[in-house]
């Protein structure tokens, strides 16, 4: 039986189309959600109906249980939906995203190659980070959170690689907030192909990991590490850090680390005094007594310092800079999660008293791992459907750039017409006017700087 056989809508909307595409059903029956020919509940309908209740802010087996109800034109009781969430659903979740990570943007809607971009060298450019999400404290032991004023919190920790070239998410991890960034820094490896690039913060510094990079014959580029031992590439001497910032730049061959002896360039470009004094003024008002803010650390603060394996004939240091900055494209993602679409208010009220024991506490991890992964499938659809295919449309058509922040804004606010949507294109003329940046003429706005950065500078400049 068709999944959508007793919808009220006859043709199929783009988001069915694409769940169409991914074969949910079939991934339903691999993963064991479907154990016998289901009557009512369906995963696409689930899906389908789970993504307008979640944008109202509001979250609620009842609420979910109407949508569900208004879609197949049959009664669902809250129950119903409140046994389905446990974790057979949450594998299919699973391997539902992992499937919809595989989405390719359409390659005739892709900018040609400019060879003179700094990416061009490059195959696929890598963004690594994550985003936290507050949990209720009963789920400390399954999702452990930090510790304020004696008391156990709870968080997850939602690590994300996205994929800069071809515009959409390429791995999702649920973990806990304890598992940090240097645990998941090795995450990477499978996905590089030689000549990938990968560029992260800090959080993921791992020296024994950028060396797995550079065997895999891919790139990478990160902020340096303070404290972290540098040797000359040629004496294999020691060199204080303080003696290598000389001048307004530098570019050397260094080893890292008094193991891992990492064969890199260290760049360092000196910052505007203003920008410097800033760094100054939050080191010196940092409470961890932990850290070492000694003469010659607040003298780095001068300096943005990077670590690359990338030759000077391919980037200059200020090319190095430049390129960094296009880190912030998967933060803003971030932040559109969190503003426009409800990722926060997804989690289910807190177990009753009487049913907080572990037994009860992994069914709940189950129903939180179950919405959030929900929601990771629709953004992963909209990034690759909306903003990275139809953007591009906009972009050759309106002379516009969509602004992902605006984007989620007019999803959240327009949730039926999207939903409701047959052809994409249906939707073109008002993300042009209501999804797209204002023109600045002082400075350039953020998709402007990716833009005059990437492979797409030519065709788009």
């Amino acid at each position: 039986m068709d999944a959508n056989s007793n919808s009220k809508i006859q043709k199929k909307t783009f988001i069915e189309r694409w769940l169409s595409d991914l074969n949910v059903e079939q991934i339903g029956w691999d993963t064991e959600f479907y154990k016998l020919n289901p009557r009512k509940i369906y995963i696409t309908n689930l899906l389908l109906s789970f993504f307008p209740m979640a944008l109202t802010g509001k979250n609620g087996y009842h609420i979910w249980a109407g949508y569900l109800r208004e879609l197949i034109g049959c009664t669902v009781s809250r129950v119903a939906l409140w046994k389905r969430m446990g974790k057979a659903l949450s594998d299919c979740l699973q391997a539902i995203l992992q499937q919809t990570i595989k989405l390719k943007v359409h390659v005739q809607s892709l900018p040609g190659k400019n060879n003179q971009a700094l990416f061009s060298p490059f195959g696929e450019t890598y963004l690594q980070d994550s985003t936290i999400i507050s949990l209720p404290d009963e789920l400390s032991l399954v999702y452990k959170g930090s510790v304020s004023k004696g008391k156990q919190k709870s968080s997850m920790r939602v690590q994300a690689i996205y994929g800069l070239s071809s515009g959409s998410f390429r791995e999702f991890t649920l973990s806990s907030f304890t598992d940090n960034d240097q645990g998941a820094s090795g995450n990477i490896i499978k996905l590089l192909k030689r000549g990938d690039l990968v560029i992260r913060d800090l959080g993921y510094f791992v020296l024994n990991v950028f060396k797995r990079v550079a065997l895999a014959g891919a790139f990478f580029l990160s902020h340096y590490r303070y404290n972290t031992n540098i040797y000359d590439a040629q004496t294999g001497n020691q060199i204080p850090l303080g003696e290598v910032l000389k001048g307004s730049q530098v570019d050397m061959k260094v080893l890292l680390g008094a193991k891992e002896k990492l064969p890199c360039r260290l760049v360092a470009v000196k910052l505007p005094d203003h920008v410097a004094a800033e760094k100054r003024r939050k080191a010196k008002k940092d409470r961890d007594k932990r850290l070492n803010h000694n003469k010659e650390y607040m003298d780095s603060l001068d300096w943005a310092i990077f670590i690359t394996n990338i030759e000077s004939e391919v980037w200059s240091p200020k090319e190095v800079l430049k390129a960094y900055r296009v880190r912030w494209h998967i933060e803003i993602i971030f932040k559109g999660w969190k503003s426009h679409l409800n990722m926060v208010g997804l989690v289910p009220e807190a177990p009753k008293a009487n049913r907080n024991g572990e037994k009860y506490l992994w069914r709940y991890k189950c129903r939180v791992d179950s919405a959030i992964l929900m929601m990771l499938i629709f953004i992963t659809i909209f990034q690759v459907s909306i903003y990275t295919s139809l953007g591009f449309k906009i972009w050759q058509k309106h002379g516009k750039l969509v602004s992902n922040l605006k984007l989620y804004a007019y999803i959240a606010h327009q949730k039926k017409k999207i939903l409701e949507c047959i052809d994409l294109e249906d939707l073109e003329a008002d993300i042009a006017y209501y999804a797209t940046y204002d023109k600045r003429r002082k400075r350039l706005n953020h998709m402007e700087i990716l833009l005059q950065i990437s492979d797409y500078q030519h065709e788009y400049a």
